[in-house]
């Protein structure tokens, strides 16, 4: 890691420059590729041996190619504090979805809500790797076929230059044995026979030929070089294709189905729980109370008392807090919603009260008594 400090000019404010301090992490975690430093030509075979590197043989055997180089990514963190360590901004960096701040997930903890209910997991069948195996596996198909076409054509052309070399050596030897018999038919001065103008002829029938047949050669010779660079081609693809499939297994995980219906219908319940709570809050408590949380209401809701039930009303006795400041943000509470006039669901008026001390009373919440 490094730190650094720059100035960065304001399009609004130019005279004004924001000073930043930016921290250069390095993620070991996520590798990137880096750029191939030596000729991809010769790099696709290196770490074969010599006798394997024969890849225009019938029995040759396409292996992985060696895995990319990589290198570890850069992350620039950038902060706008005046003092910065390189250090502590990673640990933040890190940190951030960590330290996110969850409203719901404040008022469902000290409720032990937080939790997740009837997930069931399945095995199924990860589609989108089935799909790149399947697109990995008829690629690998398509090369072997390429290779051997091309090993196949490499094969006649050998088999080809190796007829024509052999009349090539034939034709320039009757070539040698006519040009004899014209020099020795020359030397006898017999310049007007009809013999001498036979075997010329044949001799240069004999030279066109060694020439033609030369010419196919340098021909096959070309068509050969190219054959040969784009059956290279193919098995030089298939090697990376082969290392892609390797590389595809390594990261293949079992893939579970989650069945989370009772799950989502727990998260409304708890999310409706939640707003009635802060709804609660928002409605009959103080200004001191407009900002907390569960954990300083919760002694509110858990407080015991007296529930008495007319056909008109329904009167919640509860019973007074030691803590004088407490209570009286208890008596306020009641007083309030005395005030409103807040009723229930059926119709009933629900009045609050504060009653004394009992020494009998229940530790749990609320008892009917109507």
């Amino acid at each position: 890691m490094a730190a650094a400090r720059f100035q960065l000019a304001r399009p609004t404010q130019p005279d004004q420059p924001l000073a930043v301090r930016v921290a250069l992490i390095r993620d070991w975690r996520k590798r990137i590729i880096c750029e191939a430093e030596t000729d991809e030509g010769e790099r696709w075979k290196a770490d074969l041996a010599p006798d394997q590197q024969q890849f225009w043989e019938p029995e040759w055997q396409a292996t992985p190619a060696l895995p990319a180089p990589t290198r570890s990514k850069l992350i620039p963190v950038v902060t706008t504090a005046a003092e910065a360590n390189a250090v502590e901004l990673a640990r933040t960096y890190f940190r951030r979805w960590n330290c996110q701040e969850n409203a719901i997930r404040d008022w469902l903890i000290p409720l032990n809500l937080d939790t997740n209910h009837g997930y069931v997991k399945e095995p199924v069948v990860n589609s989108e790797l089935v799909k790149q195996r399947m697109v990995l596996e008829k690629r690998v198909a398509h090369l072997h076929r390429l290779a051997a076409e091309s090993r196949k054509r490499l094969r006649q052309m050998r088999a080809s230059n190796q007829v024509r070399e052999q009349q090539v050596v034939i034709w320039e030897q009757r070539q040698q044995d006519l040009l004899v018999q014209v020099t020795a038919l020359e030397t006898l001065c017999q310049f007007g026979e009809p013999d001498l103008l036979a075997i010329k002829a044949q001799q240069l029938e004999a030279e066109w030929e060694v020439h033609h047949r030369r010419v196919l050669l340098e021909a096959t010779s070309v068509a050969g070089k190219r054959e040969l660079n784009h059956c290279e081609q193919s098995c030089r693809a298939l090697r990376h294709v082969l290392r892609q499939q390797e590389e595809l297994r390594a990261c293949e995980r079992e893939m579970q189905e989650l069945d989370n219906t009772k799950d989502q219908i727990m998260t409304l319940l708890k999310v409706g729980l939640a707003n009635l709570g802060m709804w609660v809050r928002d409605h009959y408590f103080g200004e001191s109370y407009q900002s907390c949380g569960w954990e300083r209401l919760v002694s509110f809701f858990q407080l015991s008392g007296w529930v008495t039930a007319t056909q008109t009303e329904v009167k919640l006795d509860f019973s007074p807090f030691n803590h004088r400041g407490m209570g009286r943000d208890l008596q306020d509470l009641c007083r309030k919603v005395n005030t409103d006039g807040a009723h229930l669901p059926d119709g009933r008026r629900l009045v609050l009260t504060v009653g004394q001390q009992r020494s009998g009373r229940l530790n749990g919440p609320l008892a009917n008594t109507g």
